[in-house]
């Protein structure tokens, strides 16, 4: 992409250079004053940028002014050197706000810096929704992201902006000046992310697109914050003071944008909405966590429904009745589980215990000799087995082995 557009560069006068020469990347030219508190596990120290005696550096950022899909966030950006030069926004750098306020910019933004300080107002988008917006003007401090699926995110939206948009042009068209609309009569996967797209002229009089902010928001903030559409629509219920219905409806359009996003970062785009078993599958874990037994067992059907030989949740409906004292019924579940392909030692042992608990301590130490078959260093296995049947009646027979007949040539004697 710094190639592309620094070709139009030099076509306007700069002297020339290597392609790179004169971009500088958002996440390697922050200045050690902008240093901020790493600690955490997804966040590490600043390293900060260098040679600033020729390159564009961010020496100061502060909360801005937010637009109605994004936060701002007001970079201040010295050029010591000559330009123009070309400030790339990329993934990696996180800004710090008081309360735990951490943003991420919304990447492929580009500016042409020509002057040797100027101030940038940049969309940006939180990594969580729990922490307050600070003021506009709240100082921020910044570190680089140790997440990698925020960094896969983040590069996918570079890539489909920065790449895909120039494929997908040609479905393009400018009905009236400033306005495109995709004219096709297809309808496949590319047709719909180049509807999806906004479409303007950047001032090289090219055509670009920009993803919608709300699908990269919630494509971040499942990652980061373990959101769903059902956070999703409580985050438009309260943040954009929509009534339920709607936000549940605006929730739902989002939803495949964010999951395309997800799905092309090489993500578990499942889990985000209700059409796909992941989705059900976490609701069931979540609920089963709280001890909502009922919500957990739906769950746990619901996934049973949408993909049949989903083992897990099989073998989770059991664990759920066992818990409710369902005893009978867990048995049936472990069974149809122990079935399945996949079935591991958890399975067999869980029935087993099932059955000491119902009474049939024999079949109960034929689940745990199962189990020992799988994993014979189970030590668990061994001492339930011990107290399901210590005489030992369950304990396979010998086989006993034939004798093979030796057919052979009699040895011949002398007379």
């Amino acid at each position: 992409m710094g190639r592309l557009v620094l070709a139009l560069l030099l076509a306007a006068g700069t002297a020339a250079a290597q392609p790179d020469d004169r971009v500088d990347r958002l996440s390697s030219r922050l200045d050690p004053s902008l240093r901020g508190d790493a600690a955490g596990d997804r966040l590490r120290d600043l390293e900060p940028a260098t040679d600033r005696a020729t390159r564009a550096t961010v020496t100061a950022a502060a909360m801005g002014t937010p637009d109605d899909d994004v936060d701002r966030i007001t970079l201040t950006v010295e050029m010591p050197g000559e330009g123009p030069r070309l400030l790339l926004v990329d993934a990696g750098a996180v800004f710090r706000g008081p309360g735990g306020a951490d943003y991420v910019l919304v990447p492929n933004q580009q500016i042409i810096l020509d002057k040797p300080r100027t101030e940038l107002s940049l969309e940006a988008l939180p990594m969580t929704a729990a922490a307050p917006t600070p003021p506009a003007g709240t100082p921020l401090k910044a570190a680089w992201s140790n997440d990698p699926g925020l960094i896969a995110v983040l590069r996918t939206v570079q890539l489909i902006e920065a790449e895909d948009s120039q494929r997908l042009s040609r479905y393009v068209k400018e009905t009236q000046p400033g306005h495109f609309e995709v004219e096709t009569f297809l309808d496949n996967r590319d047709v719909k992310l180049a509807r999806w797209m906004s479409w303007h002229k950047n001032p090289f009089d090219r055509l670009v697109a920009r993803l919608p902010r709300p699908a990269i928001r919630f494509a971040i903030l499942a990652v980061t914050a373990g959101f769903t559409i059902r956070e999703a629509a409580d985050w438009l219920r309260l943040q954009r003071a929509m009534d339920m219905e709607p936000a549940i409806a605006r929730a739902w359009e989002i939803a495949p944008q964010a999951e395309y996003v997800l799905e092309r970062a090489g993500l578990n785009f499942g889990v985000f909405s209700a059409k796909h078993a992941d989705f059900h599958f976490n609701q069931g874990v979540a609920a089963y966590l709280r001890s909502d037994l009922a919500a957990a067992a739906k769950a746990f059907h619901e996934v049973k429904r949408l993909s049949p030989d989903q083992i897990d949740a099989q073998y989770n409906l059991g664990v759920v009745k066992y818990r409710a004292g369902d005893f009978a019924g867990a048995n049936e579940d472990f069974k149809v589980a122990g079935g399945m392909n996949g079935a591991g030692p958890d399975v067999f042992f869980n029935r087993g215990a099932v059955l000491y608990r119902l009474g049939d301590k024999l079949n109960a130490a034929r689940q745990f000799r199962r189990v020992l078959e799988l994993n014979p260093r189970d030590p668990d296995a061994q001492q339930w087995l011990d107290r399901a049947d210590p005489e030992g009646l369950t304990k396979p027979k010998p086989v006993k082995k034939k004798r093979s007949k030796r057919r052979g040539k009699k040895s011949r004697r002398s007379k």
